[in-house]
């Protein structure tokens, strides 16, 4: 049933801005902890921007330096993932990835590494090891080929990391926000907060958040995706600002809130997808040697066995500009045809996308709570932060908001799982109803991820 109430007279105790994956997280902990708690997201659907275009792996945290927040909240959030998958009917699959070394980029002879490349092997089983994933193994070619029998020969041999997940992208935070809202969370989408006209009272500790009607989308839609009826105005006793790549802007506009640390730093990740066939079909996503500044480009199957080439790592000023590059576009092409010789990139070809990710100036993620303005900033969550996200929850809500609230502890408090419909089942609605949307314990929510979307569609 949807939540009827007069939220401009009402004070929550959490508000969080940002409907993606961060803002979701939190917004569930924080309900799990027994508080009041509004979601507010400025399109009219969640999980857009950068939590709509993710790749849908859960890493190990291999890529993540040691002793950053980053890899801690990666390793705390897979042990509880899949513990949440198997409760909340989450599709996945558990495979592991490979890690493996390829002759263009080693200027060496296939099927022949050197003592330099065995040392590159050797360092990604140390730092697999050193993240937690002890059951890493180095393979040889020979090994590789045993498992993926599809891939190119030319694969000099590959760290084998089993800990890593191929999930849902869309249904994974879906699962969190239905959860969160069976047990209270409030939430309202086409809502953009305008911070510069939100304004904080020293007295009584309470935040009075304005709704920016001049930025309000123009997009009609009939959709049940947001509580009703929407109010101009809400209060809440903490703010999380969970706004992604607009997270230093929102942080600069807040009433008297310091200035943020960091500066969002939008990193282009374009994608390209191919439909699979017996000569090109696979399991485990086949990713570089990792480097300082990137993992390198993936190619990896998806849930629902369409194959994905994706994503570069390129830096861009804009913070929208989503357009797929014609020049990018051809060179993921040629590295899917390198990895899997009978891949036809022309008619296998199914479609292509470019998501922003909300990098920051700084390494590791930038969580920063302001207990004397009552405001939390969850920013610089990079590409592990669908992997991480159960963990960031538990950290915000556990560690950083008992600092602004008294949060009492809910132990022993039943809370309902509330698991997700079979897959099949929806995929089945979404291709029935033909308007990309599908319906979750009586609200309308449309798949804003191309990863699900095109994979649903394939299966009709």
């Amino acid at each position: 049933a949807q939540v009827m109430d007069d939220s401009s007279s009402k004070t929550y105790d959490v508000a969080v801005i940002g409907g993606g994956v961060v803002g979701i997280t939190v917004a569930r902990s924080a309900i799990l902890a027994g508080l009041k708690v509004v979601l507010l997201e400025a399109c009219p659907d969640l999980l857009t921007g950068a939590s709509g275009s993710n790749s849908g792996i859960a890493c190990t945290g291999v890529d993540a330096s040691e002793g950053t927040l980053e890899r801690a909240l990666i390793r705390d959030s897979i042990s509880q993932i899949r513990g949440f998958f198997r409760r909340h009917n989450v599709p996945n699959r558990q495979c592991g990835s490979l890690v493996c070394l390829w002759p263009w980029d080693q200027d060496q002879v296939p099927g022949h590494p050197n003592t330099e490349s065995s040392a590159k092997l050797r360092a990604v089983a140390e730092e697999s090891w050193d993240a937690g994933d002890t059951h890493a193994v180095i393979l040889d070619s020979n090994e590789v080929a045993s498992l993926e029998p599809n891939l190119s020969k030319q694969c000099m041999g590959a760290v084998h990391i089993p800990g890593e997940i191929i999930v849902d992208p869309w249904l994974f935070p879906m699962a969190m926000v239905t959860q969160a809202r069976e047990n209270g969370l409030v939430v309202y989408t086409n809502y953009p907060c305008s911070a510069k006209d939100s304004m904080f009272n020293e007295a009584t500790k309470t935040w009075t958040l304005q709704r920016d009607s001049e930025a309000v989308s123009c997009e009609t839609t009939t959709r049940s995706t947001s509580d009703s009826p929407i109010p101009d105005i809400i209060r809440a006793r903490a703010v999380i600002n969970a706004t992604g790549i607009n997270s230093d802007i929102t942080q600069k506009n807040a009433a008297d809130v310091p200035p943020p640390t960091w500066t969002c730093k939008p990193r282009r990740g374009q994608y390209r997808i191919f439909a699979s066939n017996d000569k090109t079909r696979f399991d485990r996503p086949i990713q570089p040697v990792p480097t300082q500044i990137t993992k390198g480009i993936f190619v990896f199957s998806t849930l629902y066995n369409q194959i994905a080439v994706g994503p570069t790592a390129l830096d861009q000023e804009s913070r929208s500009d989503t357009k797929p590059d014609d020049a990018v576009a051809e060179a993921l092409s040629i590295l899917g045809k390198k990895i899997l010789p009978d891949l036809d990139v022309v008619s296998d070809f199914v479609d292509e996308y470019v998501g922003i990710r909300p990098g920051t100036d700084k390494r590791d993620y930038q969580i920063h709570a302001y207990p004397d303005k009552c405001w939390i900033s969850a920013a610089g969550i990079r590409s592990t932060g669908l992997t991480a996200s159960l963990g960031i929850g538990r950290y915000v809500v556990k560690s950083l908001l008992p600092i602004l609230l008294d949060v009492q502890s809910e132990a022993g408090t039943y809370f309902d799982d509330a698991p997700l419909p079979a897959a099949v089942d929806l995929i089945h609605e979404f291709n029935e109803r033909g308007d990309g949307c599908i319906a979750l314990y009586g609200r309308e929510y449309r798949v804003t991820h191309p990863l699900t979307a095109l994979g649903w569609k394939a299966q009709a």
